[in-house]
């Protein structure tokens, strides 16, 4: 599971592989780093870099550089410098000091974190080999099989269910085999162990620890403790063998087929083929999801249901329904959710998983209010996601359950004859009341015109009012002088 938003912070990381963190948390952390290639990639670096600190020496000083030194302190003792002598000394003490302290607690961060690193794998593998057992009806048969496919979509021999180191059999200082159990008593699926090794034992880790079909987790033989556990999880391990039960079901019988249907019909009298179909509904424990109805004068009458009848009976429903009247058109389909189903319960399956470790680390751990808070609201948004899939999952069952039915029933169509005329009074009457309203509209399209148009007009009428009143002087003076020049 490769995700954009870490819950973890670098520090918490550099802890981790350091082994400063508790027992729960490193538990929780090492889940984590095991199912995320980012922050398994930063533990490698980190990891890497405690390796080259462990394994770093002080390179031996030459013997020529040693007489050098030597005749140099004498000299400075000799002309009175005892000072450089002694800080020469204390820095190569020191330096003595930090390498014997540091190199052991190095070597102690790196196998308790390749130990944390063996024990999320585990509980890696265990939840793969459910999943698997689910899909396919029996556990893998070797650690290839939990592995990624070369190409191609996931198969039997290669579901990708963990990344491709786990599934080699060597992963942070660890070696891991794989052995399967024959089936017995009621239980098809058999068995399995899984056994964690260190590699060089003592350098990359101390404890040997192994798993089995339960969950449990032993190291050097004796069970840990913890959430993850089934038989731990106050009852959880009961739903989860559940839901697994379920998905083994699922994939071992018939496919989860959600089937649509889609119905037109023409009828003689739509009251009674609506009434009719009430009763088919009835008879075949359906009901209606949808319904409307339009009725309008000039047309045809029209009714648009969508009914959910059981998957079971929709083949009888169907022949019901179109004795109603005269079919029109008719179509089906079927869509296969039998993956998307299993898948769905898986991921259920892990969010509840997550939800009660999460809820043992509160009833535990008593730290920082701080910390608390954090895994408080980790618990709340798993809750959210769990809720959220439990509802996707009652709505996907209930669409294989119940097929739908889109139907159409048109009554025929009657053409009826148009409506007499009014008679002359009533045409004079609203001959006068229309004239009344247009001699009114007329009237306040005008006086809005000049409320409207009124301001402008007069500032035009300001404007050119004076070169009018020149003009108009001028035309006079023109006139007087012209009957004066003719007398």
């Amino acid at each position: 599971m490769t995700t954009t938003e870490h819950p973890l912070a670098p520090d918490e990381i550099m802890a981790f592989v350091d082994g400063e963190l508790s027992a729960d948390r490193t538990q929780s952390v090492s889940a984590h780093v095991g199912q995320c290639t980012e922050c398994t990639a930063l533990v490698s670096e980190l990891r890497d870099l405690s390796v080259q600190m462990a394994v770093w020496q002080v390179e031996t000083v030459p013997e020529r550089s040693t007489a050098r030194v030597v005749l140099a302190t004498q000299k400075k003792l000799t002309d009175g410098w005892p000072v450089f002598v002694l800080g020469a000394a204390s820095s190569l003490a020191a330096l003595v000091l930090f390498q014997a302290i540091t190199t052991p607690n190095l070597l102690r961060s790196r196998m308790a974190a390749n130990e944390s690193s063996a024990v999320g794998s585990l509980r890696v593998l265990n939840t793969a080999a459910n999943i698997y057992s689910g899909v396919y009806g029996h556990y893998p048969p070797s650690l290839k099989s939990f592995g990624p496919p070369s190409s191609g979509a996931p198969t039997e021999n290669a579901a990708g269910l963990v990344d491709p180191t786990l599934a080699g059999g060597r992963k942070s200082g660890y070696q891991f085999t794989y052995q399967t159990t024959p089936a017995g008593g009621r239980d098809s699926r058999g068995g399995y162990a899984i056994q964690a090794t260190p590699i060089e034992p003592g350098k990359g880790g101390y404890r040997h620890f192994s798993t089995n079909e339960t969950g449990a987790i032993f190291a050097d033989g004796a069970e840990l403790g913890g959430p993850s556990l089934p038989d731990k999880a106050q009852g959880l391990g009961h739903q989860v063998l559940e839901e697994q039960e379920i998905a083994r079901q699922v994939a071992e019988t018939s496919p989860m087929i959600a089937r649509t249907a889609e119905l037109r019909l023409v009828v003689k009298r739509l009251d009674e083929a609506r009434e009719e179909m009430d009763r088919i509904l009835a008879r075949h424990k359906g009901f209606v999801g949808r319904l409307s109805a339009s009725a309008e004068n000039g047309s045809e009458r029209v009714l648009i249901a969508s009914l959910r009848v059981p998957a079971d009976q929709l083949d009888a429903c169907l022949a019901a329904l179109k004795k109603l009247g005269h079919v029109t058109h008719e179509s089906q389909a079927g869509e296969e959710v039998t993956q998307q189903h299993v898948d769905l319960l898986a991921r259920l399956k892990n969010s509840r998983n997550t939800e009660a470790r999460l809820n043992d680390v509160l009833r535990q751990r008593g730290g920082p209010i701080k910390e608390i808070l954090e895994v408080e609201k980790e618990s709340a948004r798993v809750r959210g996601e769990i809720e959220q899939m439990e509802a996707e999952q009652q709505t996907l069952e209930h669409r294989v359950n119940f097929a739908t039915i889109d139907l159409k029933l048109a009554e025929e169509y009657k053409a009826e004859l148009t409506t007499p005329a009014p008679s002359v009074a009533i045409q004079l009457r609203n001959a006068l009341v229309d004239g009344f309203r247009t001699a009114f509209q007329s009237l306040l399209a005008i006086v809005l015109f000049f409320a409207e148009s009124g301001p402008a007009l007069s500032l035009w009428r300001m404007i050119l009012s004076f070169p009018a009143w020149l003009l108009w002087r001028r035309y006079q003076r023109s006139l007087a002088m012209g009957s004066t020049g003719g007398v």
